[in-house]
């Protein structure tokens, strides 16, 4: 329980010193504006290009986070600390993490573990849509009471000692439902 709480508060540090870094982001977007060369003085074209993000550094936060939510679930300051981390207003975009065992059964080992895979992804997928739920009513009672279809893109995988797989996806925000 002791180590818990200590994991637990260095994911929190760490949530921390990201937010510090990376600055706010509400009031803005961030990224690079190319100019384009040939346009001339009085006709600059921009494009904003997002910078890119270290999905393991995330990972290392969010995972922590969303193991302490599935423990404590009521817990609403858990909820609000997931969203903060998760939820890329500027990009609207969600990052989430999920895990999955491998299937016991299965004819290989690489098959068993793809299907590790998919259900962690598909646990990752269900925390994204609660992560957009919470963002607006982070009280939103019955955890597992969400049904929804979404698609992402897994952007993070690691192999756990247990066998377990954990996957970080990145899910645009207006595709969850």
């Amino acid at each position: 329980m002791r180590q818990k709480k200590i994991v637990m508060i260095g994911a929190l540090i760490l949530a921390f010193n990201l937010l510090i870094m990376c600055g706010k982001k509400d009031d803005h977007k961030t990224g690079e504006i190319a100019k384009d060369e040939q346009a001339g003085d009085e006709g600059f074209v921009g494009t904003i290009k997002a910078k890119p993000i270290n999905y393991d550094s995330m990972f290392a936060i969010i995972a922590p986070l969303v193991d302490a939510v599935k423990n404590n679930p009521e817990n609403i300051e858990l909820r609000k600390q997931l969203v903060a981390v998760s939820y890329d207003t500027t990009w609207e975009t969600i990052l989430s993490a999920g895990t999955g065992i491998p299937m016991e059964h299965a004819a290989t080992e690489s098959i068993a573990m793809k299907y590790a895979e998919k259900a962690a992804a598909a646990d990752a997928y269900r925390w994204a849509i609660y992560i957009k739920k919470w963002k607006t009513e982070p009280a939103f009672p019955d955890i597992d009471k969400i049904e929804g279809e979404i698609q992402g893109k897994i952007v993070a995988r690691q192999d756990l000692p247990d066998k377990r797989v954990s996957v970080l996806v990145e899910v645009q925000a207006s595709k969850l439902p």
